[in-house]
């Protein structure tokens, strides 16, 4: 999730992205923790960066156009959502994961034991602890926090290569020889694949109880099957991930990456150090393999602190 805020400040970055939707003054009308820190995050680790856009600049230009009668401007004034509304989107995923940590570590240390034995009440309890309810909806919700990440990735994948909808960089993100070349059209098709593929296996399976046992177990959690699923959404969902930061540092390099915030700057070029500028077609599987395995590595990639 840390990676992932650093990709959306890429993308941001790669598609000229207003940054004044993320400035805290207007987050604090909104209580929500996840969404004010996504939203800080994204305000100082992109204020030194010479590609994503000055709001007021635009205002400005809109301005010395209109003259005095209404007409449409030459620019727009608000970016889509998948760029504008990255606070609102990637907040409730943080807060999600925050209380799926809180339920685990409280699992953890729980006692499921039946019967329970309490030596010091000299009693014997015959209860319900063993009952995974709690693993169940923590792994459902962790299957829906991915799917999340998904959905905004596949929607900016498809933002970086409409040419229409990207600010200005070439069709799928190929700058040399364009017509004559796929560019990266191709990990579209991956990406739409599996963004839908999350999306069904994003089904709760904390609702699916069946009975058993002469009805003795007649509502059980299917804990097992979430959390295997959550583990799985998590292997494809790298893949989409891997495929936008890739666009990401495509179109940063066509817009100069020398104007990268200091902030997104360690990300590209750990990500260049995988991945070259890709000026001919070439198949990208072992690119993206690389990528998503180096995203679920367990060190850290994108150190905030250097950011705030």
């Amino acid at each position: 999730m840390d990676t992932y805020q650093v990709i959306s400040a890429l993308s941001v970055e790669g598609l000229a992205g207003m940054t004044k939707p993320f400035d805290p003054r207007v987050h604090g009308v909104k209580p929500h923790k996840g969404q004010r820190e996504i939203a800080r995050q994204l305000w100082v680790g992109l204020s030194d960066s010479w590609l994503a856009v000055n709001e007021q600049d635009i205002e400005r230009t809109l301005a010395g156009e209109m003259g005095t009668a209404a007409k449409a401007g030459s620019m727009s004034i608000e970016d889509a959502y998948s760029i504008r509304c990255t606070p609102q989107v990637l907040g409730p995923v943080v807060d999600n994961l925050a209380r799926i940590g809180e339920t685990l570590e409280d699992e953890l240390n729980s006692s499921n034991d039946n019967p329970v034995v309490l030596p010091e009440e000299a009693e014997v309890f015959h209860n319900g602890h063993f009952h995974g309810q709690y693993v169940s909806m923590a792994m459902d919700h962790l299957s829906i926090s991915l799917t999340t990440l998904t959905n905004l990735a596949n929607r900016r994948v498809d933002r970086f290569l409409d040419k229409s909808n990207s600010n200005g960089l070439p069709a799928f993100l190929c700058r040399e020889d364009p017509g004559l070349r796929f560019g990266l059209m191709g990990g579209q098709f991956m990406t739409a694949s599996l963004t839908a593929e999350t999306r069904a296996l994003a089904v709760p399976m904390s609702v699916q109880s069946l009975t058993s046992t002469a009805d003795f177990q007649d509502i059980v959690s299917f804990g097992f099957v979430a959390a295997r699923r959550a583990r799985e959404v998590l292997s494809i969902a790298a893949y989409v991930i891997a495929f936008v930061l890739l666009c990401a540092c495509q179109a940063v390099d066509i817009r100069g990456a020398d104007k990268l915030s200091s902030w997104t700057r360690p990300l590209y070029e750990r990500t260049r150090r995988i991945v070259p500028f890709l000026d001919h077609d070439e198949t990208i599987t072992d690119y993206i393999e690389a990528l998503a395995a180096d995203l679920l590595a367990p060190e850290p990639v994108g150190d905030m602190a250097g950011a705030l």
